[in-house]
């Protein structure tokens, strides 16, 4: 089911499947002379980076080691699937270890859990991102990120997919002026403010015997 999200994701972003092995795609996307390669791979083990790299370098299809773009510009797409969410702190070193290594392609290691699977096995990559918008299920998620829900599936496959552009909901946006007056009531700073607004040429001294002056007077009430 993982599998299948990020496929659609692919496809999604233009990326189209050229070459499949048994746990890895190969996909490409064009645009003009701009060429971006990704691989997506089901790592049934963690492995050390070089085999990684040594596996992924056997299997890859020849248009793509002959490419001078591929080693540069490709995303290998890790997914992994652990028994319990918990079990990431025992794999944690092994996880970075593959992410921060520097070498043929930038990796990326997205692991879940069978409950995942099952919290997400009615979704599609377009209801994925709806639910992303969905703000009592972030809020759900931001108290206990660790928790195997839909939005746990949702939020990492979006932060592990670089080329994945977060869903927005277009909001009217208030004027920075009108949020800056706001603050300003709020702090009861009106008159400080009204003062530096219109005099653009106001002295250092003349602020700071307002601002007294402000104070004296909150005193005096």
């Amino acid at each position: 089911m993982i599998t299948d999200l990020i496929h659609q994701a692919l496809e999604a972003n233009g990326f189209s499947k050229v070459h499949e092995k048994q746990t890895t795609g190969f996909y490409v996307r064009e645009s003009g002379t701009a060429i971006r390669f990704a691989i997506l791979h089901r790592l049934e083990n963690l492995m050390a980076p070089g085999d990684l790299n040594a596996a992924i370098n056997q299997s890859a299809p020849v248009e793509f080691t002959t490419d001078p773009a591929f080693k540069k510009n490709c995303d290998l797409i890790c997914i992994h699937q652990l028994d319990k969410l918990a079990e990431f702190k025992k794999h944690e070193e092994q996880i970075f270890e593959i992410e921060e290594d520097p070498h043929f392609y930038k990796k990326y290691v997205l692991y879940y859990s069978e409950t995942e699977v099952e919290a997400i096995k009615n979704l599609d990559f377009e209801k994925l991102k709806e639910l992303l918008q969905d703000k009592s299920q972030f809020n759900i998620y931001k108290n206990d990120p660790t928790a195997a829900t839909k939005y746990s599936v949702a939020a990492k496959i979006f932060i592990k997919l670089p080329f994945l552009q977060l869903p927005i909901n277009k909001a009217e946006l208030v004027p920075l002026r009108l949020q800056i007056e706001e603050a300003v009531a709020e702090s009861e700073l009106t008159n400080i403010y009204n003062t530096i607004k219109h005099n653009s040429q106001i002295n250092v001294e003349d602020l700071i015997k307002e601002m007294i002056s402000n104070e004296l007077e909150n005193f005096k009430n």
